[in-house]
């Protein structure tokens, strides 16, 4: 979530972002798209980020716990983990799931 893959400059289609991301946030009500610069900016002035066409909180793109992984996450299970010869699977500690039970 805390955007270091873009940073680094790593390829959108070679990352999936299973718990989300902080780089982008969306209008709850109309899902408009807003930059994490803007979403700062509301919260260092004190302002609960609102969307400003309608009205609705506007959320960072981040997974809270009870909310359901990104579809990215479980199409790409589906075709890449066939192909793999090597699979690294690193920041988890594998104890929740579905991230637990990757490795089987």
């Amino acid at each position: 979530i805390d955007t270091l893959e873009h940073v680094a400059k790593l390829p959108a289609e070679k990352l999936v972002e299973a718990h989300g991301t902080f780089r982008i946030a969306h209008c709850l009500e109309c899902r408009k798209e807003y930059s994490q610069e803007w979403v700062k900016d509301e919260i260092f002035a004190d302002r609960i980020p609102n969307c400003p066409s309608c009205s609705g909180l506007v959320k960072p793109d981040i997974i809270f716990f009870g909310e359901s992984l990104p579809t990215r996450f479980f199409q790409l299970i589906q075709s890449d983990f066939p192909k793999c010869d090597l699979l690294i699977i690193m920041g988890t500690s594998l104890n929740v799931q579905p991230f637990a039970s990757l490795i089987n």
